[in-house]
């Protein structure tokens, strides 16, 4: 008899929390999924976190049993680079990411999906879209048809990426943001809340406003 999914997520309160409610739903329906707890370097182990202890710092994963997989929600605006380069100093192999998919989205029979990302409830990815690794579509938020998002980008709550559009390496597309159809949104680039972007936005740049126009 196989063993369950068992899954331990680097972070806690808030994104890591976020990932909790999906499992919780996967397992709702019958998926063979279980939480092992948090990995986190701040918290001390052993400090419950929604329901579930953390486990260790982060550096603790190579503590854990082989059929353990790992989730790093660790995206937050402005510091995404870092955060990245936390993720890929792991060195955890791709074959001990899970990729976590609420019950309650919407992803196109083609559509490919990296490991390590979170796909969260009511979210959708269209036909021939490709997300990278560690790549979060946070819920409601819709990426069309024909896609292509880099590893580590950040997709927020109600955003809207329209068709055939590339979002590179670590991008922050924040909350209820629009990227228009054909246009290219560089590594490390931020568009602001509620923005909507007509035009390509360089590496490393901030986008903000209706339309979107660089910060500053």
């Amino acid at each position: 008899m196989s063993r369950a999914l068992r899954v331990a997520i680097f972070g806690g309160p808030g994104s890591g929390a976020i990932v909790v409610q999906s499992i919780h739903a996967l397992q709702a329906r019958g998926n063979d999924i279980e939480i092992a707890g948090f990995l986190n370097d701040v918290l001390p182990e052993g400090t419950s976190v929604v329901g579930f202890p953390v486990l260790g710092p982060f550096s603790s994963w190579t503590r854990l049993s082989a059929d353990t997989v790992f989730l790093a929600p660790l995206h937050r605006v402005k510091v995404m680079e870092a955060r990245f380069k936390i993720v890929m100093a792991l060195g955890i192999p791709d074959g001990r990411w899970a990729t976590i998919v609420d019950p309650m989205s919407a992803v196109a029979p083609d559509a490919v999906i990296g490991p390590g990302s979170f796909v969260g409830p009511f979210a959708t990815v269209g036909p021939g879209t490709r997300l990278g690794k560690h790549t979060v579509a946070r819920a409601g938020a819709h990426v069309s048809h024909d896609c292509r998002i880099g590893d580590f980008v950040f997709v927020g709550t109600n955003a809207v990426i329209c068709g055939a559009t590339n979002v590179e390496e670590g991008a922050y597309v924040a909350p209820s943001a629009t990227v228009s159809d054909n246009l290219h949104v560089g590594r490390f680039a931020t568009v602001g809340l509620g923005a909507v972007v007509a035009s390509n936005v360089p590496d490393s740049a901030t986008v903000v406003g209706v339309p979107a126009r660089p910060q500053g």
